[in-house]
């Protein structure tokens, strides 16, 4: 997937090709207690690049294609800091749907609108380049503020998929599906 820079820089971050460094950053980053408990994931050790790349490109939607998931590093403008990852992942062959992850691994940068904007140049891209008509994502049902920021780009709550995701520990819980059609004006 070639990313062009018109879709993919905004006022105050840009989507850059995730490069080792950024994967070591991010990996020292995953024990923060909120990214275990929103991400649902167990913390990173050095070493583990390709686990780290798993957990980010896995797949959890059912309609999810066989298209190569391809992850982003969402770096501020204003020092150049990787702050999170956005990956596209699972377009059906069709062209049709894909599935989108996202995660802010640094705290300073969460709550101020960065994954936001991240979102809306990652929907921007697969709509207008990739031409989906539907963008999908999951997400836990108490992530509240991850909720709202899906909605205010466009994400609709469609179902519960229950016991979905198992966790480290091994219990299975539910998981929100959202969906985005490109029809949807606002997120872009």
């Amino acid at each position: 997937m070639n990313i062009d820079s018109k879709y993919t820089s905004g006022p105050r971050i840009y989507l850059a090709p995730l490069a080792d460094e950024h994967i070591s950053r991010y990996m020292q980053l995953s024990d923060d207690p909120e990214l275990v408990k929103t991400m649902g994931w167990r913390p990173f050790s050095p070493g583990e690049k390709e686990r780290f790349l798993r957990v980010a490109e896995v797949l959890t939607l059912p309609y999810s294609g066989d298209g190569a998931p391809k992850t982003f590093s969402i770096v501020a403008v204003d020092g150049d800091v990787p702050i999170g990852f956005v990956t596209l992942k699972g377009v059906n062959s069709a062209g049709a749907s894909g599935e989108l992850g996202i995660a802010i691994m640094e705290r300073e940068y969460r709550s101020h609108g960065y994954g936001t904007e991240a979102m809306r140049l990652a929907l921007s891209y697969a709509f207008n380049e990739l031409g989906l008509s539907t963008m999908g994502l999951t997400v836990f049902p108490d992530n509240h503020r991850a909720i709202k920021a899906y909605e205010r780009v466009g994400f609709e709550r469609k179902e519960v998929m229950e016991k979905s995701w198992r966790l480290p520990n091994g219990d299975c819980i539910d998981m929100l599906l959202m969906e985005c059609n490109r029809t949807y004006k606002g997120n872009l």
